[in-house]
C-alpha cells in the first residue's frame, strides 16, 4: 500500500478546514441547560450506589518515620568515623548514630479496628479503642489519645493528617474531624 492517495479516496480528516463564518451563532440560556445537568449528574450517583463495592478496611494501618532517614544515620556514623578512629575509647561516639537508628527502626504507632498499639524503643502500650475517649491535637500537629480515666497518650509518628484514617478505623467509635 502507498503513501499516496489516490483523486477517488476523501480527503484526510486532517486537511478538513471548517469556515468560521459559516457556522450559525447560537445562543444558549444557561438557567435552561443548567437544570438538566444537575439532574443527570444527581441521578447518577443513585444509579451508581447499589452496584458500589463496600467499603473494605486494611488489616491494620502503621505510622513510622520513614525508612529513609537511616540515610542520615549514616551520615553521621561517616562523620563520626575520623574521630572514632583517633583514640579506643572514641569508638564510643558509635553509640549515638546506634541509637538514633533503633529509634528510627522501633518507635511507631500500629492501629487496627480492636486497638492501638504504641511502640517506643523500650516500651509498648496496647490501647483497646473501648479505652479511648477521643484525640486531642496538641501543639497544632502531635497527636494524644485522651483515655477514659483521663489520662493521655502520644501517638508517635500520627500527625492530624492522619485523624480521618484513625476516625476510620476506631470503626465510628471516634469522630472524624474532617466532616
Amino acid at each position: 500500500m502507498s503513501d499516496q492517495t489516490s483523486p477517488t479516496d476523501p480527503a484526510p480528516a486532517e486537511s478538513t478546514t471548517v469556515d468560521p463564518t459559516a457556522i450559525e451563532p447560537t445562543t444558549v440560556d444557561p438557567a435552561a441547560a443548567e437544570p438538566a445537568v444537575v439532574e443527570q449528574e444527581m441521578a447518577e450517583p443513585a444509579a451508581a450506589e447499589p452496584t458500589a463495592a463496600p467499603l473494605r478496611l486494611p488489616g491494620r494501618l502503621v505510622f513510622r518515620v520513614p525508612g529513609s532517614a537511616l540515610v542520615a544515620v549514616l551520615f553521621l556514623v561517616l562523620c563520626a568515623s575520623p574521630l572514632a578512629v583517633a583514640a579506643p575509647w572514641l569508638a564510643l561516639i558509635y553509640l549515638i548514630p546506634l541509637g538514633m537508628a533503633v529509634w528510627l527502626l522501633r518507635t511507631r504507632t500500629v492501629v487496627d479496628t480492636e486497638k492501638l498499639v504504641i511502640r517506643r524503643v523500650l516500651t509498648r502500650t496496647v490501647l483497646p479503642w473501648s479505652a479511648i475517649t477521643s484525640l486531642r491535637v496538641a501543639d497544632r500537629k502531635w497527636v494524644r489519645a485522651v483515655r477514659t480515666d483521663g489520662g493521655e497518650v502520644v501517638l508517635p509518628t500520627v500527625r492530624t493528617r492522619h485523624l480521618p484514617a484513625l476516625a476510620l478505623m476506631s470503626g465510628g467509635r471516634l469522630p472524624d474531624p474532617t466532616g
